[in-house]
């Protein structure tokens, strides 16, 4: 569990269906409202096709501040980076989201010929179907399998065949963590390591990206267990940098449980107004 509640109600880390998430921009404001949310940032793979929707339906009573969640890997693995407060009309920066997301289609095009191979022989256009305009991932691959009978879960799907270690995985367009950080500062972003919960050794990564220009680390978040947010608090004090907090919300069935549970602390949002200043 987080270590402690925000009064502001803020969750930095929410996805919709322009990405892998499964409800669409208008339905998740909805649901930030019930949950009582004074603030949200949507955080799509690869895209913010999601947010100008988004911050129409918020209007006056729920503020949304742009985000994106970069998929940097590697030798250390799957490294994930969230970007805030940018220029999301930044030709430069809206060019190379778009280069990912044309990598992603090609390579969900990849993995699916090669699970043919295996015998698992699924429809392309059920995979679209899934993603509905979406930015290609392989969760939608997931879904589909599951759908067609092959996995019992999207759990299963990755563990037996499309984690980065399985028999159908594909990899990505590589962009390396520093990459991703100064991408966001191109567009006027204030960049923060996503869950330091699911790497190897978080410490390190911090250790190694804080010179590079990172300005945050994700706090509170499903995966970050007591001993990670007691690095993250330690780090952060040393490098000056600052802390956030999501729910990394999917879905209803995954992640409803976590919404309102895993915030951001009080001052982050304002915070995250303030460095962004510095590359404005």
């Amino acid at each position: 569990m987080p270590e402690r509640r925000s009064a502001l109600r803020c969750d930095l880390h929410l996805h919709t269906t322009a990405s892998d998430g499964q409800l669409t921009p208008l339905l998740l404001v909805d649901l930030a409202r019930q949950r009582g949310f004074d603030t949200i940032a949507i955080t799509d793979h690869d895209t913010t096709g999601s947010i100008l929707e988004a911050q129409a339906a918020g209007g006056d009573s729920l503020t949304v501040i742009p985000g994106v969640e970069l998929s940097a890997e590697d030798d250390a693995g799957d490294v994930h980076t969230l970007g805030y407060c940018f220029d999301i009309n930044n030709p430069e920066f809206q060019a190379e989201m778009q280069s990912f997301r044309d990598h992603r289609f090609h390579r969900g095009r990849l993995i699916v010929e090669k699970l043919a191979k295996l015998g698992v022989n699924l429809s392309w256009e059920r995979v679209l179907e899934i993603a509905d305009g979406g930015s290609i991932g392989r969760p939608h691959i997931a879904r589909a399998m599951a759908e067609a009978g092959y996995v019992s879960s999207v759990k299963e799907a990755f563990d037996r065949y499309i984690a980065n270690d399985g028999v159908a995985y594909v990899e990505r367009k590589r962009i390396s963590p520093e990459e991703a950080i100064q991408l966001i500062h191109s567009a006027g972003g204030v960049a923060v390591l996503a869950h330091p919960g699911l790497l190897k050794d978080p410490a390190s990564m911090i250790e190694r990206l804080a010179p590079a220009g990172l300005d945050g680390i994700e706090l509170n978040h499903p995966k970050n267990s007591d001993e990670v947010r007691e690095i993250v608090k330690r780090l952060t004090k040393r490098f000056g940098l600052l802390t956030t907090g999501g729910s990394d919300f999917h879905s209803m069935e995954r992640d409803s449980s976590h919404m309102g549970v895993y915030l951001a602390p009080d001052e982050a949002v304002n915070n995250l107004r303030e460095r962004s200043l510095k590359y404005g």
